[in-house]
């Protein structure tokens, strides 16, 4: 059974294992920092904490969103830094790190400490607990603990850090639905059912590209990308992932189709908010027809 890796994979197209994001953005970008903290919605104050290198860690700017298969939950603090989780969940329960990812940011840096040992993935880095999903005053609790690795690979002088007595409690969420984000596509004419949408700001050889990611019941995904600089236009795909300013890929049944032939029109973009349509033809020995591609998504 694929895990939250292959959606993570898909949306660092080629690239290292990196956060990107404004100064103050969460890694959800539903998540409003004016929104943060306060009262939990009536369910108590909000707690987020957690120890390492010999201190703790707390803020209350917490918010999560539950969506159809994942829950993601963002921390932040005014310089920026903050830990993210992306979780392969929808209901209680304790999920390992390393195959669902659990991550630190430190301010001012694009790249943070993740739950995954990229030269041994099979590693048990922790774990995380889902305690509560409080319907009634929609907020969310656990605990978590993982060791994690720098994702900047390519340097290998930064040690570990292990996060202990990690604990969020009352933190308030919402659902896909409330995002007002949108994403529709078919496939060899038959419609992708997405159930989860995720966009993120990602570097891809060196340039910054907004990628929109989707994915279905059946943990098929697929990601659109455009870099983060263009204006409104319509963008071709050539499969040139050194130059094209639009890319592409399609994860079908554990496996990656790269698109070669397609284009990406971006009706408009704002600071925070892009509208686009898309088509694309992917590479394999029998071809994916991606056609009817729309998102309107806030990055």
């Amino acid at each position: 059974m694929k895990n939250i890796k292959s959606l993570i994979g898909i949306l660092f197209i080629l690239t290292a294992f990196t956060f990107t994001s404004c100064d103050n953005e969460p890694i959800d970008p539903a998540i409003d920092l004016d929104e943060f903290g306060g009262g939990g919605n009536n369910g108590g104050p909000v707690v987020f904490k957690a120890d390492f290198s010999g201190n703790t860690w707390n803020t209350t700017a917490a918010q999560a969103v539950v969506s159809g298969n994942f829950i993601t939950i963002s921390a932040v603090k005014p310089n920026g830094e903050g830990f993210g989780f992306l979780i392969e969940a929808t209901a209680p329960g304790t999920y390992p790190a390393n195959t669902n990812l659990l991550a630190f940011t430190p301010a001012g840096s694009e790249f943070g400490y993740w739950s995954t040992n990229f030269d041994n993935p099979e590693e048990n880095t922790g774990s995380i607990t889902i305690t509560s999903i409080n319907t009634t005053n929609n907020t969310i609790s656990g605990t978590f603990n993982f060791k994690g690795y720098w994702s900047d690979t390519s340097v290998t002088s930064i040690l570990p850090v292990q996060f202990t007595n990690g604990e969020f409690q009352n933190v308030p969420f919402i659902t896909q639905n409330q995002t007002g984000d949108t994403f529709f596509a078919k496939v060899n004419g038959t419609e992708f059912a997405d159930v989860d949408i995720l966009t993120i700001t990602t570097d891809i050889n060196g340039q910054e590209f907004i990628s929109v990611g989707a994915q279905d019941s059946n943990l098929n995904s697929m990601t659109v990308s455009v870099r983060s600089s263009l204006a409104p236009g319509t963008y071709n795909i050539t499969g040139n992932t050194a130059t094209d300013d639009a890319q592409a890929i399609y994860d079908f049944d554990d496996v990656d189709y790269n698109a070669v032939s397609g284009s990406v029109t971006i009706i408009s973009k704002t600071a925070t908010r892009i509208k686009g349509t898309f088509s694309f033809v992917t590479n394999g020995a029998t071809p994916f027809t991606v056609s009817e591609g729309a998102f309107d998504v806030e990055y």
